[in-house]
């Protein structure tokens, strides 16, 4: 499963709050895989997918959307569940998934 998300934070800052939240166990859909049955926090891997330069929110989310579109991550078949326009500095995905 994959998970694309935007962020102007560093990748490893944002890495570690979706570890929290696995650790935590909040109600979020990364969180809720990596706690599934047979996974656990360490199966999580990130990937660089772009570096964007621009400040601009609005642009980091128009990409983030085309790379949810590119990689098919929408839920059911990923872990993107908002319905809104939202993407991508980094993919996050479980290695014992792919």
């Amino acid at each position: 499963m994959v998970y694309v998300g935007e962020t102007s934070r560093s990748l490893k800052e944002r890495a570690k709050e979706h570890e929290a939240d696995v650790r935590l166990r909040r109600e979020k859909p990364i969180s809720e895989h990596f706690n599934g049955a047979g996974h656990r926090v360490q199966d999580m891997g990130v990937s660089v997918l772009t570096q964007i330069r621009d400040s601009s929110h609005y642009y980091r989310l128009i990409q983030e959307f085309e790379f949810i579109k590119k990689f098919q991550t929408q839920s059911p078949n990923g872990l993107n569940t908002k319905n809104q326009l939202d993407v991508c500095y980094g993919k996050l995905s479980c290695k014992k998934c792919m």
